[in-house]
């Protein structure tokens, strides 16, 4: 519970406080939009305008950016040693750097009694220090940063946060990551905020005046057009996807590889799903059945040693189903197993996957698709010939087959 409110929850707080906080200070009230350009002035004025730290922190900054836009070229960047060591000791230079300016800059802000710039300079300077810190013990940080921060954040992005990606690195990367959250949390607090806000401030100036020419109100009822059709389509493309769970991965309680068991070994499907065969469900196999296997070699891995730890102890494993179907929705895997379709027809090819997903959409008209173009027929309409060989499936396109 805690590593989810930490991981799962803050991150969600940490962006409602910067758009509702930020939007209030900064365009409230007339007083306060016009305050904005000389208290964003007077900061820059105060700092002495550009320096080497804030570069560094832009290039920090835009590094994981890049990284987290594009992880597959950083990995084939990384795949060359010469150049990981490059793009590691860049950042390490340039976090340096920024740890340093940021040291400076608390004196000044200590003095003026500015409580929330010095809180936002301090979790800035946690954060860096973190990070250098990580990068010293644990090097390669972009490795993992690509292989298990990035799924992280897009977890999020897509509202499914899975903090089973985050609980599991080092401290000094769990502290990394909260230290640049709880900075966000303070940022719309601080003065910098000021100075953030009015590169945005003077867009929407600009907006607002080119809104008012005759081009500008052309270009505005055909862009409020345009927004509307987009929204149309998303609306109708996120209403056609209500339940459907393509690409659902979840991450189980011991890391099991069908890739290794199913591809590289050979394993049938039907071994562990035994059930399949004459139940209307697959089943998920029980512990017994992985120590017939397990009980006899020797494998050296920490997790069949959590496996036997579970069987030890008689606690049962607790995995997370992938393919869910609605409770109003009848399926029989006895009747599609016995009539010859594989299992990678519906769960796509498994024995390829490390971390099994949902391949197939599972919709109604996915399922009528097939039965179209396998033409499937109930036993009413079946000729003759068929009824005698046995080879058509029952059920077709009629309702009540799946739903009754």
């Amino acid at each position: 519970m805690r590593d989810f409110l930490l991981f799962g929850i803050s991150p969600y707080l940490t962006a409602a406080l910067l758009v509702c906080v930020t939007a209030w200070r900064c365009l409230a009230s007339p007083a306060r939009r016009a305050a904005l350009s000389a208290a964003g002035a007077g900061d820059a004025r105060s700092s002495g305008g550009p320096s080497l730290w804030r570069w560094s922190l832009g290039l920090v900054l835009l590094g994981h950016a890049v990284a987290f836009l594009l992880p597959r070229p950083l990995m084939l960047w990384n795949q060359v040693p010469a150049r990981l060591l490059v793009l590691e000791a860049s950042g390490f230079v340039l976090g340096l750097a920024t740890f340093a300016g940021l040291a400076v800059r608390f004196r000044g802000v200590w003095r003026r009694g500015a409580v929330a710039d010095a809180l936002l300079l301090t979790l800035g300077a946690l954060a860096i220090g973190s990070g250098l810190a990580a990068a010293a013990l644990y090097r390669w940080g972009s490795d993992w940063y690509a292989l298990s921060l990035l799924p992280w954040f897009r977890s999020l992005l897509a509202f499914h946060p899975d903090v089973s990606l985050v609980v599991a690195l080092p401290p000094l990367v769990k502290l990394h990551l909260l230290a640049g959250i709880a900075a966000a949390a303070v940022l719309p607090f601080s003065g910098a905020v000021y100075v953030l806000a009015r590169p945005v401030v003077r867009l929407g100036r600009l907006a607002a005046a080119l809104a008012a020419s005759a081009p500008g109100r052309v270009a505005t009822a055909v862009a409020e057009l345009a927004m509307i059709v987009v929204i149309g389509v998303l609306l109708t493309g996120a209403l056609r996807r209500v339940g459907v769970s393509q690409g659902y991965a979840p991450s189980q309680p011991i890391a099991f590889s069908h890739r290794l068991h199913a591809g590289t070994y050979h394993v049938p499907c039907l071994y562990c799903h035994f059930a399949a065969e004459k139940s209307r469900h697959a089943g998920i196999p029980p512990a017994g059945v992985c120590m017939n296997c397990h009980g006899q070699l020797r494998v050296a891995s920490s997790e069949v040693e959590r496996l036997k730890e579970a069987v030890a102890q008689v606690r049962p494993i607790r995995w997370t189903k992938v393919h869910n179907l609605p409770d109003f929705v009848y399926f029989n895997h006895s009747q599609h197993v016995t009539a010859g379709v594989a299992c990678q027809r519906c769960h796509g090819p498994v024995e390829t996957m490390d971390r099994v997903r949902q391949v197939s959409p599972l919709t109604m008209g996915w399922c009528l698709g097939c039965h179209r173009q396998e033409e499937v027929v109930p036993p009413s309409q079946r000729s003759a010939v068929a009824r005698t060989a046995g080879h058509v499936a029952s059920g077709g396109l009629d309702c009540g087959k799946c739903h009754y």
